[in-house]
């Protein structure tokens, strides 16, 4: 059983897209809606995919990338609080949280992806030599 689940937290963290599929599918069969099921599944793939960027940052250059990523995280939730300040919007820090984690889902999608083409082209490039 633990391997099982070992192996289910290695396949989401490498391949993001099968975690979102996973807890959308699951979540609208049981809520039965799907604005809520895109929504959950998009929160739980944001902490894979910060995961997978480590990962992949970490297998390209060898080195950790811990803490940038800690300041990127932050600096999006200061970004968030204060394009809700300058709106005057009075904001509880539930509702700016989740914004910025929605962001970050925005974020990380994208920085896995160009990740990914660049690591693919690198190990095509070194092959090729």
């Amino acid at each position: 059983m633990v391997d099982v689940l070992l192996g289910s937290l290695a396949t989401f963290v490498t391949v993001p897209i099968l975690a979102w599929i996973a807890v959308y599918w699951i979540t609208k069969k049981l809520t039965k809606k799907k604005k809520r099921s895109f929504l959950m599944a998009t929160d739980v793939t944001t902490f894979f995919l910060i995961l997978s960027v480590l990962v992949i940052m970490y297998t390209i250059w060898s080195l950790s990338f811990v803490w940038p990523i800690v300041v990127v995280l932050l600096l999006v939730v200061i970004g968030i609080t204060f394009v809700f300040w300058k709106q005057d919007k009075d904001v509880g820090i539930y509702q700016i949280i989740k914004t910025s984690w929605r962001f970050n889902f925005l974020l990380f999608s994208t920085g896995y992806l160009v990740l990914c083409l660049y690591g693919l082209i690198i190990r095509v490039i070194d092959i090729g030599r």
